[in-house]
């Protein structure tokens, strides 16, 4: 629940992005959301950033423009437009990711998380399930765009629903595969035989970007399998079962591929230690978007990160980070690079504003 009198503070000293996100998201006052839009526009950081929106093209058929750590990464100008509040129900939105709707509306039909084949076709099915969950996310309403969301959840649900986590081949099975690269030869392998039953079956952090948006369809199903996946994450043994960044799959005879990117919470453990680390801005990033789901704020993590940020509460009311925690750089979003809200780090109270903005965020989704 979000408090009033904090959301007020907001309104009288925040700048345009948080302004608008205040009135669209925290109080629901589309007069003023309205007004404040129009602000947006005119500051060279959201400029900049719809720019990193519109791809660079042409670009060669293996140089793909959605995933990595340059600001110009679909990956990464989302995210960040996102924080900002950008949306594509603004037709310069809209007009920015239009290429890749397109790109959706033409992918092959077949299976959701495993749809492309060719020399290719692992890493592009990767593309395909993160631009997806990216465009779902920045409120695209093409048809062909939440038809794969809801089909790739349903992929995802499949295997989740069996409660399975033994993925791994054994040493002995390890060591009849044929061709491994030698770099390779000490991570853990995915079995080939649950890949090829539901392709990209594990979840991975761009699934937990954009699921929690396929509530807004209002259907009881479509909450109940999303509850599942969450749910399937949320526990000491996926934690303790599943391998840092997953590990590698033999996707076909002798044709292998290094995934990652898996959703573990950070500090599922220990989230006071891991805040204190150089890593809290990768924690901060992944409970916005966690902390939309019902399966996740039941958990031991939120209860304890709730109570650590509490430490950094104003004898006003009002929250004050430390300025690493809101850090702005050039690298990935999922990792906490963009977690800033926009505001002028030239105003002496823009640190609390952002971290004060960041905690009305968090709960409001209690």
């Amino acid at each position: 629940m979000t408090d009033a009198r904090s959301c007020q503070w907001l309104m009288d000293n925040a700048d345009a992005p948080i302004r608008y996100r205040v009135a669209r998201e925290l109080l629901h006052d589309e007069a003023v959301a309205k007004k404040t839009e129009g602000m947006l526009f005119d500051l060279p950081v959201v400029a900049q950033w719809l720019k990193n929106l519109e791809p660079d093209m042409p670009r060669r058929r293996a140089d793909y423009i959605e995933h990595g750590s340059f600001d110009s990464r679909l990956e990464n100008a989302v995210l960040k437009a996102v924080q900002l509040g950008l949306h594509a129900g603004l037709p310069q939105v809209a007009a920015a990711v239009g290429y890749f709707v397109n790109k959706v509306k033409h992918a092959p039909n077949g299976p959701y998380r495993n749809k492309y084949k060719g020399i290719y076709g692992f890493y592009e099915s990767f593309i395909h399930i993160i631009t997806c969950n990216l465009l779902v996310l920045i409120q695209c309403t093409d048809n062909a765009v939440l038809d794969n969301a809801l089909g790739s959840l349903e992929e995802l649900y499949a295997f989740t629903s069996k409660g399975q986590y033994d993925i791994y081949l054994s040493n002995e099975e390890k060591a009849k595969l044929k061709g491994i690269p030698t770099i390779w030869k000490d991570k853990p392998f995915i079995r080939r035989s649950l890949f090829a039953a539901y392709g990209v079956f594990w979840p991975m952090i761009y699934d937990i970007v954009g699921l929690s948006v396929l509530y807004d369809q209002k259907n009881s199903e479509v909450d109940r399998k999303i509850n599942q996946v969450i749910s399937y994450l949320s526990t000491d043994v996926f934690h303790c079962t599943v391998a840092d960044g997953y590990g590698i799959v033999e996707s076909s005879e002798k044709k292998y591929h290094a995934v990652g990117w898996d959703p573990k919470y950070p500090g599922w453990l220990d989230v006071k230690g891991y805040m204190e680390s150089d890593n809290a801005p990768k924690l901060l990033f992944f409970a916005l978007y966690m902390s939309k789901y019902p399966s996740a704020r039941k958990t031991g993590w939120f209860g304890d990160l709730l109570a650590y940020m509490d430490s950094y509460k104003t004898n006003n009311g009002t929250y004050l980070f430390p300025a690493h925690w809101l850090k702005e750089k050039q690298g990935y979003a999922v990792q906490g690079n963009h977690i800033s809200f926009g505001e002028n780090r030239k105003k002496k109270n823009w640190r609390e504003i952002e971290s004060t903005f960041y905690i009305q965020l968090l709960h409001r989704n209690i």
